[in-house]
């Protein structure tokens, strides 16, 4: 075992025990693993509505820390995250609880009939890392959440994805001003498109000048549209703060162009 917090020691950790007490989770085995999670909400009236389904992305030492997430879930596990968030909500509501809610799960392949086993580990009675970038792609498309399918659907019926991160982090950013982020998403396009309804949306951009550190909710047609639009993000960002690395901060126009594909 190790820590997946940097910095974190036994003695600092262990020192807290007697204060904070500890919890023994079992572990969930298997070769291959996921991380989805179900978001609902719980009205006065003791309703349940559940909002959206998520496979989250994981990072750190032994994939633990949450970094970003995918929208939808995938479709072999989606249905099944929401009729089990749907009967959590349903006992939270009975024990008097309201408004938002999440349930994490760990997703485990089974390869002999090609299914995954969903095992739920946590209910958070809050507002969640996910909250934040479904509601994004609802302000900004105004379409609607299908039950049936567990798709979002714009007004003109078109399913959207999105990949969403509030941590994405690198050395070379930092230095780099909300203003020189405006001037290189202009340049390159990477603005949400509300033609489309595709494209980028940008948040915790003043971080980025201290830490190197910024939040964005990639929108596509299609989970590889979406991861696309969030990649060609990455790729632009990396070369304008490498070209003038000692100066820190973004190149007005790099020597190579890039084309975004919509």
């Amino acid at each position: 075992m190790r820590f997946q917090a940097s910095g974190e020691t036994w003695e600092s950790y262990s020192s807290r025990i007697p204060q904070l007490g500890a919890i023994a989770e079992a572990f969930i085995d298997g070769e291959k693993k996921r991380s989805p999670s179900v978001q609902a909400y719980i009205t006065p009236h003791g309703e349940v509505k559940i909002l959206s389904t998520h496979d989250q992305i994981l990072g750190g030492p032994d994939g633990q820390i949450y970094l970003g997430c995918r929208f939808p879930a995938d479709p072999c596990y989606r249905l099944q995250l929401q009729d089990w968030g749907l009967r959590i909500g349903q006992t939270l509501a009975e024990k008097g609880a309201i408004e938002r809610y999440g349930v994490d799960f760990v997703a485990v392949h089974q390869p002999e009939r090609d299914t995954w086993d969903l095992q739920a580990i946590e209910i958070n009675l809050r507002k969640g890392g996910t909250t934040h970038p479904f509601m994004t792609l609802k302000y900004m498309t105004n379409g609607r959440y299908d039950l049936s399918t567990g798709l979002f659907c714009s007004q003109q019926g078109q399913p959207k994805h999105y990949i969403a991160t509030d941590n994405l982090q690198k050395e070379s950013y930092k230095g780099l001003m909300p203003n020189d982020l405006m001037d290189i998403i202009a340049y390159h396009q990477l603005h949400f498109d509300s033609s489309t309804k595709t494209g980028t949306v940008f948040h915790l951009m003043g971080t980025l000048s201290e830490f190197g550190k910024l939040g964005l909710t990639s929108i596509g047609n299609s989970p590889q549209q979406a991861e696309e639009i969030y990649n060609q993000v990455v790729r632009v960002l990396d070369l304008e703060t490498k070209s003038d690395k000692d100066a820190n901060v973004a190149v007005s126009h790099p020597s190579i162009p890039i084309t975004w594909n919509r």
